[in-house]
């Protein structure tokens, strides 16, 4: 799903995709196994693709859409609709050492991208990695690293654009980079209970318009995963803090550029269940809740849009997979996600810039297999 950037920039969704490709990674190899069956190395190829319907992908405000969808301020959009759909292919190569006595590890590098059926200006590709290492009685560490480069924002007015002749427009494309890392520890704390720590870093870097907007975001977080009875799946939920300091200034020095500092905090609960076996394969649920604020830090009055502002972001996942062992998993995918922007006094009246809603639906399908496979069993044979 596209929520790379929350609202195109303004707000940070990165977290959510930063913690669920660490996690989904990280438990690769946590299922318990019979002991002499733990030992050795594989290497797993992932394959997928997405189809999905967004029914506003740059996440634009009731407000903006109308002045889109009236064609009379045409400089402000570079996109032929408001709505699109999105293409998701992904590949991953996963190494897993399984070393006994619950000692692990793994190296997960994934590719993907998202690319658009009208609008392919909007379109991206992101690389990742993730390093586990997991130790007896149900620890693990886990290393992950994020790269996304000339991601689309939209299009932004740039206050310092020299311009040719008057009348001509001052809205230009603003893109950044994105890298994150991150570092988490997971443990057992009870029968059915393991306890999450996490630290994580972004840098989000915009292309030479926009330089004021460039960032520097840091996030703790907590979780706890709770593994109930079978029939009743397994519950996730996390909380913690984000601070983003923003370099509010650009070269010419003269302070009238937007501040997009930040902090706030962001709150979450999973949960996951088979409903139903049918021979081999298994059907479930899953189901995601998400809250976040953000706090705006701007102390420029001219900075209309950020002083004073205050935003609340909520989002709705759920899916339904089928699971066909030992290569194939279906999933059919609804997301909702809504923010509402509380702006200052100063900004221009019934202004609503930076609310919105934004719908995705539509259809996964992913296969993996193991490409070679090691065992350490008394003969040491391979396979």
């Amino acid at each position: 799903m596209r929520r790379i950037s929350g609202s195109r920039g303004r707000w940070n969704g990165a977290w959510r995709a930063a913690v669920i490709l660490a996690c989904a990674a990280g438990t690769a190899s946590a299922a318990p196994r019979p002991a002499e069956a733990e030992r050795g190395q594989s290497l797993k190829l992932g394959l997928g693709v997405s189809s999905l319907y967004d029914d506003n992908f740059l996440q634009y405000s009731d407000e903006q859409l109308l002045t889109f969808q009236s064609g009379l301020k045409p400089d402000r959009f570079s996109i032929s609709s408001s709505d699109d759909l999105l293409m998701g292919p992904v590949g991953s190569l996963t190494w897993l050492n399984e070393m006994g006595g619950g000692r692990s590890r793994s190296l997960r590098l994934k590719w993907s991208g998202e690319f658009h059926k009208k609008n392919g200006a909007a379109d991206f590709r992101s690389y990742s990695g993730t390093w586990s290492e997991a130790f007896s009685r149900d620890r693990r560490l886990t290393l992950y690293g994020y790269w996304l480069p000339g991601f689309y924002l939209r299009q932004l007015n740039d206050e310092d654009a020299i311009l040719a002749y008057p009348g001509l427009s001052r809205y230009r494309r603003a893109e950044f980079d994105l890298g994150i890392g991150s570092v988490a520890w997971r443990q057992r704390i009870g029968a059915r209970i393991r306890g999450n720590v996490g630290y994580q870093y972004e840098h989000r870097s915009y292309n030479p318009n926009f330089v004021e907007r460039t960032s520097r975001t840091h996030q703790a977080e907590l979780g706890l995963e709770i593994n109930r009875l079978p029939s009743q799946g397994k519950v996730e939920c996390h909380s913690g803090y984000r601070v983003s300091n923003a370099k509010a200034a650009d070269s010419d020095s003269i302070g009238d550029d937007s501040d997009v500092s930040y902090h706030g905090i962001i709150a979450g609960l999973g949960w996951r269940m088979d409903l139903a076996r049918i021979g081999a394969s298994k059907v479930g649920v899953n189901l995601g809740l998400n809250l976040a604020t953000r706090a705006y830090e701007s102390n420029f009055p001219t900075d209309k849009y950020h002083y004073k502002r205050d935003d609340t972001l909520s989002a709705i996942d759920v899916s339904l997979r089928w699971a066909v062992p030992p290569h194939w998993a279906v999933r059919g995918i609804y997301g909702f996600e809504h923010n509402s922007a509380h702006l200052g006094s100063l900004a221009p009246s019934g202004s609503e810039a930076g609310s919105y809603s934004e719908n995705q639906f539509g259809l996964a399908v992913d296969w993996s297999g193991a490409l070679w496979r090691q065992t350490k069993a008394a003969n040491s044979e391979e396979e």
